[in-house]
């Protein structure tokens, strides 16, 4: 029984990535927005420290193909996703990846990337670098504004109706290298340690936020998910244990082996010395007996010298 629990959890294979934090379980909520128009979530973050370097990163689930749904903007196109890829706005202007971006009713991670000194905004799809547009010398992400999730802007018609998970941001320009590791470890990843301290905007502090229209609350099941390699680690050291245990009982069989032949030797060198010992007691009974006849005759003679 044991062996198939095993086989079965190690299906499951969890990429090699960053060291991650401790999960908060209630972060493993999606949102679904409904597709009406009035469903969003609105709010005015600080993102001072966003204004000259920021990455974001979320995932997305889009349902409709029609309308160049936004899946989220800030302070209208000064940044904003399209889910279809046909919006990719920073300061305004767009950059159009529709042909790079999956269909629908299909969970992806969208990650863009910019910093005032590269002067580049970068868009990756699952990972993989989709377009890059040069923005202009000295132009700094604008503060103050409001950020919408499911809409362009509360009412207007470009509403989303699709779901969003795990959207953070970044005070860092990422790497290449850091959104293909965020990809890669997959939909159910937790934020790593390395990038927390850049956290600006949570997805567990939205999760918090009100809501206007329909935006429910998706189980994710990531939690059941992470718990996963937890167990197959936990059943490989109960392997491993297992074996060092077999190692161990196999040593001591062998040793005791060992022991039983030192035993059955020694108790052949003991018959042997019992034999011995009883031979030399038969002689001695030998000598004995030699000695008493012996002993008969020299009475016998001291008798005949005393007659003489």
């Amino acid at each position: 029984m044991f062996c198939i629990i095993l086989s079965v959890l190690l299906v499951f294979v969890v990429c090699p990535g960053f060291t991650t934090a401790a999960r908060d379980s209630k972060s493993d909520i999606a949102l679904k927005f409904a597709n009406d128009g009035n469903s969003l979530i609105s709010y005015s973050p600080n993102v001072n420290s966003l204004a000259e370097k920021f990455s974001v990163c979320v995932w997305v689930r889009k349902f409709q193909s029609g309308n160049n749904p936004i899946a989220f903007a800030y302070n209208g196109s000064e940044l904003a996703l399209g889910d279809s890829g046909y919006y990719n706005y920073l300061f305004s202007s767009n950059i159009n990846l529709a042909s790079k971006f999956p269909t629908d009713n299909t969970w992806y991670l969208y990650c863009s990337t910019w910093s005032l000194a590269s002067t580049t905004f970068r868009v990756y799809v699952n990972g993989k670098q989709a377009g890059t547009q040069t923005t202009p010398s000295g132009r700094r992400l604008q503060t103050g504004g409001t950020l919408v999730l499911g809409n362009h802007s509360p009412g207007a018609g470009h509403y989303f109706g699709g779901m969003l998970f795990n959207l953070n941001m970044y005070s860092k320009e990422l790497t290449a290298t850091e959104v293909a590791a965020l990809s890669s470890t997959g939909f159910c990843a937790e934020i790593p340690e390395q990038l927390e301290e850049y956290r600006v905007i949570k997805w567990e502090d939205i999760l918090k936020l009100s809501r206007s229209g329909t935006v429910l609350d998706e189980d994710t099941r990531c939690a059941a998910f992470v718990q996963l390699p937890i167990t197959r680690k936990k059943l490989e050291l109960a392997v491993t244990e297992k074996r060092s245990l077999e190692l161990s009982l196999n040593k001591t069989r062998t040793d005791l082996l060992k022991v039983q032949e030192r035993f059955n030797s020694t108790q052949e060198e003991l018959f042997g010395v019992q034999e011995s010992f009883n031979s030399t007691q038969e002689e001695l009974v030998g000598v004995r007996r030699e000695l008493g006849a012996t002993e008969g005759e020299l009475n016998e003679t001291r008798s005949d010298l005393q007659e003489t």
